[in-house]
């Protein structure tokens, strides 16, 4: 899965000019309220230089809501309406602590095909700076982001394995609407039980239209209650 990573990142790892590795951690719980409505909290930390220096903490809350969800299970298919909340203090590139705000409302659509299933998720987001400890060129950042995943899941054993690949859109750039990083994450998760999930995915992120592109490398780790 990691030779799958390289070979799908714009612009691969060999031409890269700047260049950086960190960790990521992850916790989240999950409720259904009822059949089709669940709500969902989750935390995570991330490091960045080589994993020795903090980036950020995020805490969101959601909801979600599967649609038509008894007409659409007899073709396998899955779709989901949601939207989250996330308080994020973070250490910015401009070397300050900063906390932000961040609104998220995501469509997704799933389709399974025996052990195998495919995925779309877009996503409408939007982050506001704290303008007191901060000077911006535009504020809110707005993006959308459109994502596409695929999945194998082992039968009858615990192990499910995934890969995504994600553009992020600039919706209120100074000048133009442009996509400004390509995200590629592979994922292989165990479930424990039926209510506990851990997993470690390996992400690469890349900067796209701009002379010295940054390219991000982690490894992370995650748990999951629901």
């Amino acid at each position: 899965m990691l030779i799958m990573l390289v070979v799908l990142l714009p612009g691969g790892f060999l031409g890269a000019q700047n260049y950086d590795f960190g960790t990521e951690w992850e916790a989240g719980y999950t409720h259904a309220i009822v059949k089709g409505t669940e709500i969902s909290i989750g935390e995570e930390l991330r490091f960045k230089h080589y994993s020795t220096r903090f980036s950020k903490t995020e805490t969101t809350v959601g909801l979600s809501q599967a649609l038509w969800r008894k007409q659409l299970k007899q073709y396998g298919l899955r779709l989901k309406l949601g939207a989250s909340y996330a308080f994020i203090y973070r250490y910015n590139s401009k070397h300050y602590y900063e906390d932000q705000h961040r609104l998220n409302l995501n469509l997704s659509l799933s389709k399974k095909f025996g052990d195998w299933a495919i995925g779309y998720r877009l996503r409408y987001q939007t982050t506001f700076r704290n303008e007191r400890i901060g000077d911006y060129k535009y504020n809110p950042q707005m993006y959308l982001r459109n994502r596409i995943g695929v999945s194998y899941t082992f039968p009858d054993k615990p192990w499910k394995l995934s890969l995504t690949e994600e553009c992020f859109q600039r919706l209120n750039h100074p000048s133009r609407k442009i996509v400004d990083e390509f995200r590629t994450v592979a994922t292989a998760s165990y479930q424990i039980d039926r209510h506990n999930t851990v997993s470690v995915h390996l992400k690469a992120a890349t900067e796209v239209l701009v002379k010295n592109p940054d390219r991000f490398f982690a490894l992370g780790f995650a748990y999951e209650f629901d």
